[in-house]
């Protein structure tokens, strides 16, 4: 009897072991099917196939509940469909199992700050701290979001922490390079425009302006003496009739959606207007758009007497990824007609703000060149159309920043006479 007893325990015992190991061998290749069916999952939500991939992730949490990076990858699909309720729902059901899922954070984190609620942002940035506070990714997003929302002081106090931890943090050492050219107040500019023209004389047309910029709590403001020389077909590299230009622009600050251009510039000289003005409103839009209205003046003083010139500008500018397009027209009355001009720029931006290519497109004369600064009304009544090519980029430290543009056009100087005209100009400013 006891020999059967040991036998059937023995037997008891064989087949509970050879079930537990049944079952952890099912439970390891469940594992590893939903380990690839997760992996798939992220392929397609990378790929751009985010329901398909968010379908396969709530097949698996049907099985496996906690499996919170499933869970983690609806939301952030979520996210990128700009479906920002549905994510938050997603990522607090793992918050709630998971207090401190440092994944399910830094989802959130992303989160707020796209869908714009910096706080919200911010919030959670800290909240990550509060488990890991040598985390750098937090650290990293904090600074982003603390110098979006203006708060300067703080991001450098973050920045500071986060090169304390880790001194050779590549994205740390550059938001400080970014942060102290953003908090340099001054700029001095030089900046020189050259033309070249031969109908229906040899024309040389120079203008340089040598400019101090001074960023400050409402905004910018910049200082500018304009030297401007023609010189004519027999001289040498400069004539003898330099004129030249005072000039004061501002770009005063309204929200943190709009601002304004303002300026001012008076010539006791010939070459340019005697007065001029400009007024220009800015206003953001949803979708990174940018629209703006405004008024250029213009003053000529010539041997016929005064002539006010009044010039009406509109434009809509756009960015799109790495894209910036805008659309410009002004438009100068004239007896009872309105001379129009319109330009097309658009820029590719390559490392950062600092270092695009541009082509610019235009018919026409603007006020805001120099062929339009020039004492000559007739400059505004002839067609003519141009392209521009622009380069622009960043050295010593960022901290001297060059542009380059060079352009063709053709103008019509008179009724059905037109001109070749060579343009090339260089721009060079240096934060202080």
């Amino acid at each position: 009897m006891i020999k059967l007893l040991s036998l059937s325990l023995v037997i008891s015992f064989t087949l509970m072991c050879s079930m537990i190991l049944n079952a952890q061998e099912t439970d390891t290749l469940k594992s590893k099917n939903f380990s690839a069916e997760f992996k798939e999952a992220q392929r397609l939500a990378f790929d751009g196939n985010r329901s398909e991939a968010r379908n396969i992730c709530y097949t698996i949490l049907k099985d496996q509940p906690n499996f919170h990076d499933a869970r983690i990858l609806i939301g952030r699909t979520f996210a990128w469909d700009k479906n920002y309720d549905e994510a938050r729902k997603e990522l607090q059901v793992v918050l709630d199992k998971d207090y401190d899922n440092k994944d399910a954070i830094s989802a959130f984190i992303d989160l707020e700050k796209w869908s714009g609620d910096l706080s919200k942002a911010l919030f959670y940035c800290e909240y990550g701290q509060s488990f890991y506070p040598r985390e750098e990714d937090f650290l990293i997003k904090k600074i982003k979001i603390q110098q979006e929302k203006g708060l300067d002081a703080k991001s450098l106090q973050t920045i500071n922490e986060l090169l304390e931890i880790n001194p050779g943090n590549a994205e740390g050492i550059k938001l400080f390079k970014a942060y102290k050219s953003a908090t340099r107040k001054y700029a001095l500019i030089v900046k020189h425009d050259f033309e070249h023209f031969e109908e229906p004389y040899v024309r040389r047309w120079h203008v340089s302006s040598f400019q101090v910029s001074r960023r400050n709590s409402w905004g910018s403001l910049i200082g500018k003496v304009n030297v401007g020389d023609l010189v004519k077909e027999g001289e040498g590299l400069w004539s003898n009739e330099i004129s030249k230009q005072f000039e004061i622009d501002a770009y005063p600050r309204i929200s943190a959606s709009n601002y304004m251009y303002l300026n001012y510039g008076y010539s006791p000289d010939n070459l340019f207007p005697e007065h001029r003005a400009g007024a220009e409103f800015y206003q953001k839009l949803p979708a990174k758009f940018e629209a703006s209205a405004g008024l250029r003046f213009l003053r000529f003083d010539g041997s016929a007497g005064h002539k006010n010139v009044y010039i009406y500008t509109c434009s809509i500018g756009k960015y799109y990824r790495n894209y910036w397009f805008s659309l410009r027209g002004y438009f100068t009355p004239k007896d009872s007609d309105v001379s129009r001009s319109v330009f097309f720029t658009t820029r590719r931006y390559l490392r950062d703000a600092k270092q695009y290519i541009g082509l610019e497109l235009g018919t026409g004369t603007s006020p805001d060149e120099a062929r339009g600064n020039v004492s000559n009304f007739d400059t505004y009544k002839y067609d003519s159309w141009k392209v521009r090519l622009a380069y622009q980029d960043q050295l010593i430290d960022k901290r001297l920043t060059y542009l380059l543009r060079a352009g063709y056009e053709r103008e019509e100087y008179e009724v059905n006479e037109k001109r070749r005209i060579l343009t090339f100009s260089v721009k060079l400013s240096y934060q202080l």
